[in-house]
């Protein structure tokens, strides 16, 4: 696997997720946002590690989800992944989704 960069104003970090997790990959991800810094450990499309600023684990990654803009950088698999969980891209995606929907719900 090479390096895959690009802008969330072309693929969402949802999107992005899901497809490296569909296609089993192992990757690195690095999203920034202004001063908001993601990182994300993926092994054979599972999610086994992330961080977003302050948040770490499924937070974090629902963080992310909920990014509309921002820059990312996909790299081989690291051997340094905290290895803090071990989710399916969908189950984290689908509650990043109802957090948001049920944020809405009550703006």
């Amino acid at each position: 696997m090479g390096y895959l960069r690009g802008t969330f104003s072309l693929l969402s970090p949802a999107g992005l997720l899901q497809a490296l997790c569909q296609e089993q990959r192992s990757a690195y991800l690095i999203a920034q946002r202004g001063a908001e810094k993601a990182t994300l450990w993926i092994t054979e499309g599972i999610i086994v590690g992330a961080r977003c600023e302050d948040l770490d684990g499924p937070e974090a990654v629902y963080r992310l989800a909920g990014w509309d803009e921002g820059q990312f950088l996909v790299t081989p698999a690291r051997d340094d992944a905290p290895e803090t969980m071990a989710a399916t891209c969908e189950e984290l995606l689908l509650e990043a989704a109802r957090r948001r929907d049920e944020t809405w719900s009550t703006a």
